[in-house]
């Protein structure tokens, strides 16, 4: 099989470069478009935040909700101590007295680059003890020159970076069009695999194509209103309210006036319109574009070969590290510093691996970064990110079962997309695809959970699964930290994972001699249950599912309950 991989690749490597797409055609009305939620390519919902003035020198940030104003740190909270259904993680900190290790916590989290640099995780990134910084040399031979914070798998030599790419549908379809190219005889699995991802890329191509034209349209025809209240009016100030105070006898001013408001009423603010626009033009340009190939201009490795490994450079933040930022500060951001939010787990270190960019990352990628964080000490690996094809999947396997055998956590998140994971699988998973009948045994994939118990406690937008998802923690409208010293509010898996992450980094400061194995079992026995509990199915949201049923364990994960567990064993 893997030969085969390998001759099929070398095939459509030599005629990738021939595929293009149709321009886009021409837009001429300007209809109404309905109402997105500004998200990243990987469905992780960006939230508007309230930031009253800082007092002293934490600045206090909240979020809209409907029961009102919601803390941005309430992932650390408790149902019996604040009605909050939160991982229990404060409760820790001011109930349980034991002794925590010496010894930091190496947590890697593999996404799109952390902030290194960020205030509130001075003192919180790992460091490799055995690289001198800087002399372009590698210290400790592991075939990675001055890593000194970890690796990023997506760069150049150079120091350049790949901020785009394409979606593992769009290579994977591309792949197929190079195979029919050259006459390749498939196997009837394999034509039965490739129509379904000609099918896959065909429609979501489509519908791509047709979001951005729309959008675009009605985008050009705000801004060419804008251009008109700027000169006839003078106008600056382009808020809603602003704009709805305009009154004017002059046609073309109250045709630009009403248009804004029809369009503002709707799409919130030209800002958030930019940021709609280069996500729909990504889409476009990137994400579903055959000819766009970052890797043999910026990485020039050999993306067909899954086994190569020794190319990137050490800039671990790279072009755009808003994610892995996100995600490192929900685990490790200082709680004793009084600035922006406090995180999970308090004597950890993070570990940068930079896969991710604006796009679907690579298997090798996955796989090396994997290795580096388990031959470097990463005692747990936080993987948020997740794509619809593997076509390397044996090869991020391996990597999988060697961290299992090491003993290291492996935490991913379930996914953004609502949908049943036991019946359309995610990418990466546990399951090896050589080894059908087993697991990887330190595997948690990890659903994400409101901030209520009622109907919504189960998030609208996650995976779920009674198979392949373990257990639930916060992921709605977490507040962490975002590069530049900011702070910002995301929805999605992507932030339930790091949750579990640092409740389990929280475990390992007070027991440090337990192993993936053991760790996973624990937080598995003592998640919060929630017997009777109906929720709305993310599925198929009219209808009523027992919570207990959308994950194996049935609960939320519950730092309090995993340390007073840990402790009445340990005595």
């Amino acid at each position: 099989m893997k030969a085969r991989q390998f001759y099929l690749s070398a095939i459509s490597a030599a005629v990738m470069a021939a595929i293009s797409i149709p321009a886009l055609a021409a837009v001429d009305a300007v209809p109404p478009v309905p109402f997105e939620e500004l998200t990243t390519a990987k469905g992780t919902i960006i939230e508007p935040v309230v930031q009253e003035p800082r007092i002293g020198t934490r600045s206090k940030r909240s979020l809209s909700d409907a029961a009102g104003q919601l803390d941005g740190d309430w992932f650390n909270l408790d149902p019996e101590m604040d009605g909050i259904e939160g991982s229990s993680v404060d409760r820790v900190y001011n109930t349980i007295t034991l002794q925590p290790s010496y010894r930091p916590v190496v947590v890697a989290v593999i996404d799109s680059g952390v902030d290194i640099h960020h205030e509130d995780l001075q003192g919180k990134i790992w460091e490799n003890p055995y690289e001198i910084p800087n002399n372009g040399f590698d210290d400790d031979y592991n075939g990675y020159v001055d890593d000194v914070n970890g690796w990023n798998f997506i760069g150049g030599r150079d120091g350049s970076h790949v901020a785009y790419d394409t979606l593992a549908v769009t290579r994977e379809y591309k792949r197929y069009l190079a195979y029919k190219d050259f006459g390749v005889w498939l196997t009837p699995e394999e034509k039965t695999y490739f129509a379904g991802v000609e099918k896959e890329y065909l429609a979501e191509s489509e519908a791509a194509k047709s979001k951005y034209q729309a959008f675009k349209a009605m985008y050009d025809e705000a801004q060419s209103s804008k251009v008109v209240l700027e000169n006839k009016l003078d106008q600056k100030d382009f808020s809603l309210a602003a704009i709805e105070q305009i009154s004017s006898d002059d046609p073309e001013v109250k045709k630009a006036a009403d248009f804004l408001v029809q369009t503002l009423s709707t799409w919130r603010s030209f800002d958030y319109m930019d940021s709609m626009m280069e996500r729909y033009g990504s889409a476009v340009n990137y994400h579903y574009n055959l000819d766009y190939d970052p890797r043999t201009e910026i990485v020039k490795d050999q993306p067909y070969n899954p086994w190569e490994y020794n190319y990137g450079n050490n800039d671990v933040i790279g072009p755009d590290a808003s994610h892995g930022t996100h995600v490192a500060g929900i685990i490790a951001a200082d709680r004793l510093n009084q600035m922006g939010v406090r995180g999970v787990a308090d004597n950890v270190k993070i570990m940068a691996l930079r896969v991710v960019s604006n796009g679907d990352e690579r298997d090798k990628d996955v796989a090396n970064a994997v290795r580096y964080a388990v031959d470097n000490g990463a005692k747990i690996i936080n993987m948020s990110f997740g794509k619809a094809y593997s076509p390397y999947k044996d090869v991020v396997d391996e990597a999988f079962r060697y961290a299992s055998r090491r003993g290291v956590l492996l935490v991913h998140s379930a996914g953004n997309s609502h949908t049943d994971n036991d019946i359309k699988p995610s990418y990466p998973n546990r399951f090896p695809l050589y080894y059908p009948n087993h697991r990887i045994g330190t595997w948690l994939d990890i659903g994400a959970s409101a901030n209520y118990k009622d109907q919504k406690l189960a998030a609208s937008f996650t995976n779920f699964g009674k198979d392949s998802v373990d257990l639930f923690a916060p992921g709605y409208k977490i507040m962490s930290t975002t590069p530049g010293n900011n702070y910002q509010a995301f929805s999605g898996t992507s932030m339930a994972s790091p949750v579990v992450s640092g409740v389990a980094a929280l475990a390992l400061t007070y027991f440090p001699e337990l192993n993936g194995h053991q760790l996973k079992k624990a937080m598995l026995d003592t998640v919060r249950t929630y017997e009777g509990h109906m929720v709305r199915n993310p599925a198929t949201p009219e209808v009523m599912v027992p919570f207990a049923d959308l994950s194996a364990s049935g609960g939320v994960v519950d730092a309090y309950q995993l340390l007073q567990h840990l402790q009445g064993e340990q005595n």
